[in-house]
Parts: structure tokens; C-alpha cells; sequence
């Protein structure tokens, strides 16, 4: 994704290596997998690999980016806008989910390595994301949208949700990733409104219809 090489479908050799790493990771885990089993997986030799990534931190470190930058930017900028927090925050959870299912990596392996200190410098932009959502459901609440729940446990349940979409709807087509992310943030919000009949007019306004 993000080049034209991904759009045509068609991975660049440094793609497939994250491709193939990030499965990889989700299997055995990030400790359990070496630089070794990732290139012959590619089916590329080691110094091959070492030419596009340094290390498997290096690795690692570009699925975090990939999974963090562009999502952080959107939940903020949802999150600064203005108009109704309910429609903000749909939006924002359907744009996250396509982006999610249409991903060519498996980034299940993300979260954990949050908590490992050689990626602590990651640990700051996933708590902006944290309060982006945490802000948009605040707000909905106080507007009388959302029921009087707490912001920081709706908002874990949302990315429990939505990562556990994902180990499994990695690489959908266009069509069916909208549909799940439909499907997802409408379940999601209709789970706060305070009138579940709100939820179509919020979906509308959304994009969706």
C-alpha cells in the first residue's frame, strides 16, 4: 500500500519480506522467528534481506509505522473535528478497519511488541491514539449521544474488536473491507448510542448508506 507497486497488487521484494515477517511474527512470535527463517521464507538469501532491512527490529519497526503513522493522523484529526462525536468516531473506526483488511501485512504482532522496550519509542504515538478515540467518545457522552460509560474500557473493547477482526480479514478486496468496516463501527457505536435508532442517520452522515 502506498506505492504503485502495491496498488497494482503487485509487492515489491521489501513488501514481501513485511508480508512474509508479519506472518511470520503472528506465528511464532517476534523473539521466536530469526532473520534466517524470514529470507528463505521470502526465498531470497540472507545478505538479500540485510540489503533492504538492517535488522528484525528494523523490520518490525516499519510494521509499527505502518500500523501506527496514517491511523494515528486520521483518529486526530477526526478527533479535532468538529460537529458530532458519534459520526466522528464511526468514521474514524471505518476508515481504521478498511485499512486493516486491506492491508497486504498481518499486524496482530503489533500490539504486543508495544510492550517490549526495544520499540519504547513507539509506546508515545500509540497513547495519542489511545486518547484520540478516548477524546471522541468523551465528547459524545458529554453531548448526549453515548450512554454514560467509561471512555478508557469502550475504548479498549473497540481495538479488542478490531484486532480481532483482523487476524483473520488481512488482503480483502476493496468491496468486502468496507463492508467489514460497516459492519464493525456500526456494532461498535450502536453499543454507546443512547437511542440504538440513532445509528442510521449517524451511519448516513458517515458515508455510508
Amino acid at each position: 500500500m502506498g506505492s504503485e507497486a502495491a496498488e497494482s497488487g503487485i509487492l515489491t521484494t521489501r513488501q514481501r519480506i513485511l508480508r512474509v515477517a508479519s506472518a511470520l511474527f503472528a506465528q511464532k512470535g517476534y523473539h521466536g522467528t530469526s532473520t534466517r527463517e524470514i529470507a528463505t521464507a521470502v526465498g531470497i538469501q540472507q545478505p538479500s534481506l540485510f540489503h533492504h532491512f538492517e535488522s528484525k527490529e528494523a523490520i518490525m519497526s516499519e510494521l509499527i509505522d505502518f500500523d501506527l503513522d496514517e491511523p494515528l493522523a486520521v483518529a486526530e484529526r477526526e478527533a479535532a473535528a468538529t460537529g458530532s462525536p458519534a459520526v466522528r468516531l464511526f468514521r474514524y473506526l471505518a476508515w481504521d478497519v478498511e485499512y486493516l483488511c486491506e492491508s497486504p501485512y498481518n499486524l496482530s504482532p503489533v500490539q504486543l511488541m508495544l510492550a517490549d522496550p526495544v520499540f519504547a519509542g513507539a509506546v508515545e504515538r500509540y497513547g495519542r491514539f489511545v486518547e484520540a478515540r478516548e477524546s471522541m467518545i468523551r465528547e459524545a457522552i458529554a453531548a448526549g449521544e453515548f450512554i454514560d460509560v467509561d471512555p478508557v474500557f469502550a475504548q479498549k473493547a473497540i481495538v479488542w474488536m478490531i484486532r480481532g477482526t483482523i487476524t483473520d480479514a488481512e488482503e480483502q478486496a476493496p468491496e468486502e473491507a468496507r463492508d467489514t468496516a460497516d459492519h464493525l463501527a456500526s456494532f461498535a457505536v450502536r453499543a454507546l448510542l443512547k437511542d440504538p435508532d440513532d445509528l442510521k442517520q449517524i451511519r448516513e452522515a458517515a458515508g455510508f448508506s
